[in-house]
Parts: C-alpha cells; sequence; structure tokens
C-alpha cells in the first residue's frame, strides 16, 4: 500500500528503506503530525517510491520533504517449520554471537524489530549452513504487528 508522508530531507532519495520507530516528543504537537508520523506503524518497514520535492520545517530535522513510501517485506532466516508462505508467525532474531558467519545479517536483520508478527510472503531455496546446527531458511517477512 502507497502512502503519502514526511521524512528528513537527508534521506528523502528514491530506494531508502527504514523502519518506522515513531516520532520524537516534539512531533505530539506539530501542525503536519496526521501527514507526517500519524500515517507510519511503529516498527514496519518502507521505502521511499518518489521524492515530491515540496518542503517543510520540522522541530526535529531543520525540514521534512514529501514522499510517497511503500510498505516491504525484509529478509531473513527463520527457523525452518514457520517458512511457510502466507503465514503469520512470532519472530524473534536469531540469538548468534558469531559475527563472522555469512548468515549473521539474515539471522538478525537490522529493519526487523525483534518479537514482532511477521507475514511470510517468500521462501527462498538457499540451503542455509548454520554453524550452531539451527534448521533455518532464507524467507522474506512482512511486520504485520509489533
Amino acid at each position: 500500500m502507497k502512502t503519502i508522508t514526511l521524512v528528513s530531507y537527508i534521506v528523502a532519495k528514491e530506494g531508502y528503506t527504514f523502519q518506522f520507530k515513531g516520532g520524537s516528543p516534539e512531533c505530539m504537537n506539530c501542525r503536519f503530525r496526521q501527514v507526517c508520523i500519524d500515517k507510519l506503524k511503529v516498527g514496519h518497514v518502507y521505502r521511499v517510491i518518489r521524492v515530491m520535492n515540496i518542503k517543510n520545517k520540522c522541530p526535529v530535522n531543520k525540514y521534512v520533504i514529501t514522499v510517497e513510501v511503500t510498505e516491504v517485506a525484509v529478509d531473513a532466516c527463520i527457523p525452518k517449520k514457520y517458512a511457510i508462505e502466507s503465514m503469520i508467525v512470532s519472530y524473534s532474531k536469531i540469538q548468534c554471537d558469531k559475527k563472522d558467519c555469512r548468515y549473521y545479517r539474515l539471522c538478525r536483520p537490522e529493519l526487523l524489530p525483534d518479537r514482532a508478527r511477521v507475514k511470510v510472503t517468500k521462501v527462498f531455496n538457499d540451503k542455509i549452513k548454520c554453524p550452531r546446527g539451527l534448521s533455518l531458511l532464507k524467507s522474506s517477512v512482512l511486520v504485520v504487528e509489533t
């Protein structure tokens, strides 16, 4: 679903992907709150798909730019038993300290909040050779609820 919102001028670029973490205290009384933070869901992941170059002053970011965003899925390793397309599951980042593992970023993706409900949108056939012996599959997941 496409949404018109406002983002900092620093990140107002097509393709920029972010997890919405909520507004700042200064946002609560801002006249742009309804089009800015109220349009996005905390914990969900969005990608800028169009920049409209309309600037507005912002108490937090100097100024913001009007953009169109869409919610996007994030690639992650999930336990094989949950890797079923269209299934909604409780997601938790894989607890692992092997930062040199080639799958570490998929097991602990920065853009996914820990302990969220996600919908599995795609399961890849990539075989994950977990050094800890966990049975994992690379999947794309969309945040449903945090």
